[in-house]
């Protein structure tokens, strides 16, 4: 991934959670069997670092749940659904309970990864909160479109 790509989905994850209000801003990649963090916001509230991997399958992350369905997850409170999320590290480890993420796909169609935001604490991720993060997802993409056509 070129470097002037990756500062773009930079500024794209620190806008993204500035304007939510949000701690916590990722962009995830499959990377086989693993998931990684390419780009997290630099809030000092986000547990998670750039270049984290973790295995995928089994794992009870949210993104799991979204790559296995291919749309939008809204989580408001895992705490309500604690049982859903057992084995969750972000829940479990870090009390992230809250969740909105989109899938990001190659051009041809294939999963690239996620682009989410989450907090501690109950919140009901607003239709605007859901358009403002879609809008970014599809920016993401067009990037990927450009630098990859199918």
């Amino acid at each position: 991934m070129p470097d002037e790509t990756v500062s773009g989905w930079q500024y794209i994850v620190d806008a993204v959670t500035e304007r939510l209000g949000v701690p916590v801003g990722l962009i995830m990649r499959v990377v086989g069997p693993e998931i990684e963090v390419l780009v997290a916001n630099g809030d000092e509230r986000n547990p998670h670092a750039v270049g984290e991997r973790a295995s995928l399958a089994g794992s009870g992350m949210y993104c799991e749940r979204v790559l296995a369905t291919g749309g939008m997850l809204c989580v408001a409170n895992a705490h309500a659904e604690a049982a859903a999320w057992a084995g969750n590290p972000c829940f479990e480890r870090h009390g992230l309970s809250s969740y909105l993420g989109f899938p990001i796909r190659w051009p041809d169609g294939a999963t690239f990864g996620t682009l989410c935001v989450l907090q501690r604490g109950e919140r009901a991720y607003s239709r605007h909160d859901r358009e403002v993060l879609e809008l970014m997802r599809d920016l993401i993409e067009s990037s990927l479109h450009a630098l990859y056509p199918a």
